[in-house]
């Protein structure tokens, strides 16, 4: 049975999250107009399910143990806190709170005599949760989806993969891993120059 101080900080951190899910789809969808990359904000909004979903299980009145609440608290810590620093300049400093609330749950609630083995099962899942995350960004900020008309371009730098950028003239898409220097505009069927995606 977790302590007092660790379900409360749990709860606060899976409304934090919870609530900063729903603002971020919403002001996602009220700017409107879909980007080329249109599974990174999904991805983005599971995630943040999936790491409340983490800090609120080892709450349910069922038994589990230890290391698996250590274990999801662990997870949702260091996700939250990696991307919370990833998105620091929109909802990253809630993110980064209920992180490190996470984190709180995860030490307060760490009682047996195998501390040691305890922490490291919570260490270790963070790693695989940022792993996940790191994973995710890698994959659907580079899976774009042109729309059939008009030129549209952009890029960015992967974690682990690097630069890279796209291009779409009418439904086709043009991507290019590393830098775009010398890359030429192009020109959409009305003679107006596009943008190279650099």
């Amino acid at each position: 049975m977790d302590r007092r101080a660790s379900r409360v900080t749990s709860w606060v951190a899976v409304a934090i999250v919870l609530a900063i899910d729903t603002a971020y789809v919403a002001l996602i969808r009220s700017q409107g107009g879909a980007t080329p990359d249109i599974y990174t904000v999904p991805f983005v909004s599971g995630y943040l399910l999936a790491m409340a979903a983490l800090i609120g299980l080892p709450l349910a009145p069922v038994p589990l143990p230890q290391r698996g609440r250590i274990a999801m608290r662990g997870a949702a810590a260091g996700g939250l806190l990696v991307l919370g620093v990833i998105a620091a300049f929109s909802i990253g400093v809630p993110l980064i709170v209920a992180g490190i609330l996470a984190a709180v749950a995860a030490a307060t609630s760490t009682r047996s005599p195998q501390r040691f083995m305890t922490i490291i099962f919570g260490v270790a899942a963070a790693l695989v949760a940022v792993a996940v995350l790191i994973a995710g960004f890698e994959v659907t900020e580079r899976v774009i989806v042109c729309p059939e008309s008009g030129t549209v371009g952009g890029g960015g730098s992967g974690f682990v993969t690097g630069s890279y950028h796209y291009q779409c003239v009418n439904g086709r898409l043009t991507f290019m891993s590393g830098s775009c220097n010398g890359v030429a505009g192009s020109v959409d069927s009305n003679g107006n120059a596009g943008s190279n995606g650099c």
